[in-house]
């Protein structure tokens, strides 16, 4: 039977683009690429390939993106990822709360890992924030919503005064509210675990807030820094199951830090379709992934 699939991505992800080029020559598989960045819709009139989908696959990118997941569900067509749960991925406070669910519910987990202390809050009153920071430091003021990058950030605050900083550089964006966590002293890595179906995937980079204490440079390309594998413990490959089942989702990733102090790690962020950046035969992969799902449809 040949299905109908309609994938949604930016044009130019290396990774996506090596599984388009996969899946378009599957007998089996009716491509359709979209790219929320170029084509948008006439919402009375949506495409054929659109409307008559077996399978709608969304790397989120922007809103259009988000409206795509919306007319799947309203129109019953299957998606890889639900609009609610990848809703809960871009949020940071929602995702905070599924995660902190998640570890409150498997003791035997909560015993191996932990969540970072977090808070949401408001800079449009400086001075208001100072003073609820001030018995805080240090933390790590990130952007609310993920899934934008010309409005994310990760600034880490360690004296008051840096918050004066940071309200310079992000002006335009105070007006948001943000979500902070605690900083945790860690051994100057992060580990970015990768799940692909049933296969987890592990890669160990220097974490980008080490290097701008280390170095001090105007600005940390992140998909410069070095990576490699790290062999991937039971305990990480459990961890991994259990997000994928509690929170739907199929692939995705995760970023563990691992304290000075402390012999356990810290689960402090999760992204549903990451870059994959680091591992190897990556597209193959997901392809293999996305036709077990597309099998059981």
């Amino acid at each position: 039977m040949i299905r109908n699939v309609v994938f949604s991505a930016r044009e130019d992800h290396d990774v996506v683009k090596g599984v388009i080029n996969r899946l378009k020559k599957l007998p089996n598989i009716n491509l359709h690429f979209h790219d929320p960045t170029k084509q948008f819709f006439n919402l009375s009139r949506m495409p054929k390939s659109i409307k008559e989908a077996d399978l709608i696959i969304v790397k989120v990118r922007n809103d259009c993106s988000i409206d795509l997941l919306h007319y799947a569900k309203t129109n019953h067509i299957p998606t890889l990822h639900s609009i609610d749960t990848v809703l809960m991925c871009k949020n940071k406070i929602s995702l905070d709360y599924a995660l902190r669910k998640v570890l409150s519910t498997y003791p035997t987990i909560r015993k191996k890992f932990s969540f970072p202390n977090s808070w949401n809050n408001n800079i449009t009153d400086v001075n208001v924030f100072k003073k609820w920071a001030s018995n805080k430091l240090p933390i790590v003021i990130k952007s609310h919503y993920q899934h934008d990058k010309y409005n994310r950030f990760n600034f880490l605050v360690r004296k008051i005064e840096e918050i004066d900083t940071f309200c310079e550089r992000y002006k335009h964006l105070l007006y948001y509210d943000v979500y902070i966590q605690k900083f945790i002293e860690c051994d100057g890595f992060e580990r970015k675990v990768y799940v692909i179906g049933e296969k987890v995937y592990g890669i160990i980079r220097e974490n980008p807030i080490y290097i701008f204490l280390r170095d001090k440079p105007n600005q940390i390309n992140v998909d410069d820094i070095k990576r490699k594998e790290f062999k991937i413990s039971d305990e990480i490959r459990e961890l991994a199951e259990l997000l994928a089942h509690e929170l739907k989702l199929k692939i995705f990733g995760f970023d563990l830090v691992k304290p000075v102090d402390k012999d356990r790690y810290y689960l402090i962020d999760l992204n549903d379709f990451p870059g994959f950046r680091g591992i190897k035969n990556v597209e193959d992969q997901i392809t293999n992934c996305l036709l077990d799902v597309i099998s059981n449809l």
